[in-house]
């Protein structure tokens, strides 16, 4: 019998989330496993309304404590709609982002606190931690040269290489959790040590 079964992927922008996450939940379905694939911001209605305003509208002007709480809103829609009743069916759930992104984004690189997200986090997923989260780890350089528009984050430039380093500090922190896998190589390559990865946890 299926259990349910919670991970995320996570990395900066350019890394290669969706197309690893996709790969994934195909090769999942294969073999037998039923499968749930959400992705922030934009799981949700909500979210995909919020996304056009953290990602897209420069005019806004938002603070980054500001867009902490947007990215929470949209957090907590995905758990409540999409998430928790995946897992409740006994569904694998893989997620693209999560609350270590805030802790990353905003927590360290836009100084709004490690700690202070890291509260508010618990709070907004009600303790909720995936079982697994695959970092794909690449240089900031290299994943934006893939990449042809750049939305308002990712026009930001070295902020990136602080959140890289949150994460590779996140990962270094807490092992059993996380899986490092370097992202700069052929997405193939890249896959296999991702499947590899969450079929052994799955195991």
């Amino acid at each position: 019998m299926q259990r349910a079964f919670f991970l995320t992927f996570e990395g900066i922008d350019g890394c290669g989330k969706s197309t690893q996450a996709q790969r994934l939940r195909r090769a999942l379905t294969e073999r037998a496993f039923r499968v749930t694939h959400t992705f922030e911001p934009g799981g949700t209605a909500l979210g995909r309304k919020l996304r056009t305003i953290l990602l897209v509208q420069d005019e806004l002007s938002l603070s980054l404590f500001s867009e902490v709480l947007l990215f929470a809103a949209d957090r907590r829609q995905d758990i409540d709609e999409v998430i928790a009743p995946a897992l409740k069916r006994g569904e694998i759930v893989i997620g693209e982002r999560f609350a270590d992104s805030s802790i990353a984004y905003q927590g360290v690189a836009g100084s709004v606190g490690k700690e202070r997200v890291e509260q508010l986090m618990g709070i907004v997923t009600s303790g909720l931690i995936p079982g697994l989260t695959l970092l794909l780890d690449i240089d900031p350089h290299v994943s934006l040269a893939r990449k042809t528009d750049l939305d308002r984050i990712e026009q930001r430039g070295s902020f990136l290489e602080v959140v890289r380093h949150a994460f590779l500090d996140m990962a270094a922190s807490q092992p059993n959790r996380w899986v490092i896998v370097d992202a700069a190589r052929p997405a193939d390559d890249v896959f296999k040590d991702v499947l590899k990865a969450v079929l052994k946890r799955l195991e």
